[in-house]
């Protein structure tokens, strides 16, 4: 089967072809729609012209309401034809634009006209609204107080309608002179008419931000003053809401205002700083140099101002806190000495451990009465943190149960006293000289000076084994021996060396006997009385000396050492 080859040249072509016929179909489907929205355009002028006619010698209710519904749709009509005019201009629409760029062209500069008769309209209309108010302000002394404030808010919403128009008005007057810009039309004066009118109400709008804040605070000193649960309070919490919503009212028309400005080039920074206060969220504003100075520079003045007035107080208490503080720790390392010097001199009838807690706990009583005594003269209430400590301790009780338990075992320990520093106890299978404890747990050094650290809790539910309470014991030490030793040869041996060995106390009862007959050998025991601290030792000594005695007399048994000590 032949493979048939197609030459680059002609398939350049064929794309070529296909590019220009997409393009073409995409131009003539553009056109046609053209043709529909030139028609829709002039449908909505029509509209207009008929809503302004019925709009002729109406009032009250029915004229606004057709006023309404004329910015409705002029709000579309112009929405259409901006959106058009965009279209038009760009290159692959050529054609439709040669065809309808007059007819666009003279509707934009009709339109610039009649906004620019609106706003002039809307100005006087403003103006006798805001007459109205200060008439409406001045009647409320002088005639019927419930009308006239109802009549003062309804005029006061209908002049809040009035100024979003008027900002849409703006807007409008904007846009369509940066459209007329594109066709090549100059609008420099519709421009900086309309920079100065928005510029206006940015200022109107950045005054009234601030108006409402300083409300605000004029609100939160009065609610400091009363309780929130009054009749009194819970009006100025809703007055306070209503006030953050007319700040966050004002921030969102200000941005639209600051949006326009940044379409014409025009420096809007101090507008954005104002926004972004407003609204509390960081937004790529921020990143704009002059807006981050203005912030920055702001927040410099008002901490500079702030630490002005408040700086003499602030170091007074700072001073006077670390004072407190100081003088908190010298109490408490004096009580701490006198308890000490205390204790040496009465020597209560209490364990080291017990001492050493009621030493620490002296110093630590003292210092926290003084951290209390300091953070109340920082002006904090020292009630709530103390109720709160107690909300914790509770919560705190739950999550740390076993440390409770520890905690408690510590006490218990404390009071019946079972063992003290210096001691040498058994428990739970370890063995070692107590060094130290708290309220948690016990530190223990083992006879090869391994530092062990057990729970409370563990000890206090096991036995506990005080090896030197006492200062002397009672040492059972047991040997074995072949039955063909003789019996006595082997008590004397055993006993001679307990005897002569310095360790053993001499007014103590010495006793040597056979303890037990075996299978193959005799069990002998040698009980005697040793000093406590002397155990491990002794326990080495006497096991080597009677087997260097039974190997002089050739009594070769291994001497079988179950050194069980027991205190007498």
């Amino acid at each position: 089967m032949q493979k048939i080859k197609i030459a680059p040249q002609l398939l350049a072509l064929v794309l070529i072809t296909l590019i220009s016929f997409a393009s073409h179909s995409q131009e003539a489907s553009f056109t046609d729609r053209a043709l529909k929205t030139v028609e829709e355009i002039s449908d909505y002028k029509t509209l207009i012209g008929q809503i302004n006619t019925e709009r002729k010698g109406k009032i009250g209710y029915e004229a606004r309401a057709l006023k309404k519904q004329l910015a409705v749709t002029e709000e579309a009509y112009r929405n259409l034809l901006w959106q058009f005019s965009s279209d038009l201009l760009q290159p692959e629409n050529a054609t439709a634009k040669n065809e309808h760029e007059q007819f666009i062209l003279t509707l934009l500069q009709d339109e610039s006209g009649v906004i620019k008769a609106e706003i002039n309209h809307n100005e006087q209309a403003v103006t006798k609204l805001e007459e109205r108010i200060i008439n409406a302000k001045k009647n409320i002394f002088t005639t019927n107080r419930a009308i006239s404030k109802d009549r003062l808010e309804d005029i006061k919403w209908r002049l809040y309608l009035e100024r979003i128009n008027q900002e849409k008005l703006y807007s409008a007057l904007v846009k369509n002179s940066l459209k007329l810009e594109l066709f090549g039309q100059n609008t420099s004066a519709d421009l900086q008419l309309g920079r100065l009118l928005i510029q206006k109400q940015a200022d109107m709008l950045s005054g009234l931000i601030g108006d409402t804040r300083d409300k605000l605070i004029k609100l939160d000193k009065q609610l400091s003053a009363i309780r929130n649960e009054s009749e009194t309070g819970k009006k100025i919490i809703t007055d306070i809401a209503l006030k953050n919503v007319d700040i966050q009212n004002y921030a969102r028309r200000l941005q639209v205002m600051v949006s326009l400005l940044t379409d014409m080039n025009v420096d809007s920074s101090l507008y954005k700083k104002t926004v972004i206060q407003s609204q509390n969220i960081l937004s790529t504003d921020i990143l704009d140099r002059k807006v981050a100075s203005h912030l920055f520079t702001e927040w410099w003045l008002k901490t500079k101002k702030w630490f002005s007035l408040q700086a003499p107080t602030i170091i007074g208490k700072t001073l006077t806190f670390i004072s407190i503080l100081l003088i908190a720790w010298l109490i408490a390392a004096i009580v701490k000495r006198m308890v000490r010097s205390l204790f040496k001199r009465t020597n209560p009838n209490m364990s080291e451990l017990a001492k050493n807690f009621l030493i620490g706990m002296s110093s630590k009583l003292v210092m926290l009465i003084g951290l209390l005594i300091a953070l109340s003269n920082l002006g904090i209430q020292i009630g709530p943190i103390l109720a709160g400590l107690g909300i914790m301790g509770f919560i705190i009780g739950f999550a740390f149960q076993e440390t409770l338990s520890n905690f408690a075992s510590g006490l218990m320990i404390l009071i019946y006293r079972p063992y003290d520093v210096g001691d040498k106890i058994r428990v739970s299978d370890l063995e070692g000289k107590v060094s130290k404890m708290n309220l948690v747990s016990t530190t223990i050094f083992t006879s090869a000076n391994h530092h062990l650290t057990i729970p409370n809790n563990k000890i206090w539910k096991d036995i506990i084994h005080n090896i030197t309470s006492q200062p002397t014991v009672r040492m059972d030490l047991f040997f074995t021996a072949p039955f063909n030793a003789a019996s006595d040869t082997v008590l004397q041996l055993i006993k001679d060396e307990v005897e002569s060995n310095p360790i053993v106390l001499k007014d103590k009862p010495k006793k040597v006997h056979i303890q037990a007959l075996g299978d193959s050998e005799v069990k002998y025991i040698a009980r005697f009385w040793i000093n406590s601290d002397d155990i491990d030792e002794t326990r080495w000594v006497i096991a080597e000396g009677v087997k260097k005695r039974f190997d002089t007399k050739g009594i070769s048994e291994e001497i079988i050492e179950s050194l069980k000590v027991r205190i007498a």
